[in-house]
């Protein structure tokens, strides 16, 4: 199936969108007419005051969708979705299970889905021009895409700017490419994993309590390593690429070397009965059936 994905990257879309936009996205999708004069007098006229060397200097604050702010995320998806509810795309992206399937949004992280790179071209420029009345930009030297073996290679282009290729991108955190090869992802897992190890090393040296330590494994480790594991296509080699990786830190957390492993006899395949920690392939594969019961 021919496939193009087109990744978005927005230039500061939290603080650049306008204050008019999201009101109005808000009436649009029947928020109660109370709350959105709420809003409106909440940040009429709204100012914050600062005291350099003690001197007060009051500043006008312009722009209320901020990122960190509590409600920024849920007024801005708000706005963004009412953008593309206005956009004809209902004869565009790629069919799955009889629907068509143009675009994923999740805040400001989108891609477009489409079956070649002209179609592509248009939603682009489709979305740059609704994103362009309500304030927000287009991030141009950000802006990548794939594609697969089925998708001919043509010009792509958003205002005299060339659209970069790339063999793979990180999207939400997770690595994908086209040949859905999970190496590279798992090679992000195991610096994230050693990232989180290092986070508690402190910890782990200053106890002996085997349980304590496995704990704190399992709550900072693991979900570090299997970030985004419901959507794995886990086969045998990537089982054992992922034990290797949670073997070696076990080996780690029990303060056992290699050496002295082989020495005591005991065996890779038994490290968890000393160290107490969850099996991480295993782990892996629930959170994929628990997903799918979700979806």
């Amino acid at each position: 199936m021919p496939l193009c994905l087109t990744f978005i990257d927005l230039r500061k879309a939290f603080d650049t969108v306008e204050t008019e936009a999201v009101l109005e996205a808000l009436d649009s999708q029947g928020v109660p007419t109370q709350c959105i004069r709420i809003f409106r007098e909440l940040y009429s006229n709204f100012t914050t005051r600062i005291s350099p060397f003690y001197d007060d200097i009051t500043v006008d604050v312009r722009t209320w969708v901020r990122q960190g702010f509590t409600v920024s995320s849920k007024l801005f998806s708000a706005t963004l979705g009412d953008v593309m509810r206005r956009l004809e795309w209902d004869n565009r992206g790629v069919r799955v299970d009889g629907r068509l399937l143009h675009h994923l949004r999740f805040a400001d992280d989108i891609v477009l889905i489409t079956p070649n790179i002209s179609q592509a071209e248009r939603m682009l420029a489709d979305f740059d021009d609704a994103c362009g009345k309500i304030g927000l930009q287009l991030n141009l030297t950000k802006k990548m895409f794939l594609r697969n073996g089925w998708v001919p290679d043509a010009p792509f282009s958003l205002n005299g700017t060339t659209i970069s290729e790339c063999s793979s991108y990180v999207y939400l955190g997770r690595e994908v490419n086209m040949m859905n090869d999970l190496a590279p992802e798992l090679g992000r897992r195991k610096r994230a994993a050693w990232g989180a190890y290092k986070s508690i090393e402190d910890a782990v040296k200053r106890t002996k309590n085997i349980r304590l330590n496995a704990h704190l494994s399992n709550t900072t480790v693991l979900p570090a390593l299997t970030y985004a594991s419901e959507t794995w296509m886990l086969r045998k080699q990537n089982e054992d690429a992922v034990s290797v990786i949670e073997r070696s830190i076990e080996r780690v957390i029990l303060g056992l070397a290699r050496l002295a492993q082989m020495r005591a006899g005991i065996r890779s395949s038994n490290l968890r009965r000393h160290s107490k920690i969850r099996d991480t392939a295993v782990y892996a594969k629930l959170s994929k059936i628990r997903w799918v019961g979700h979806v």
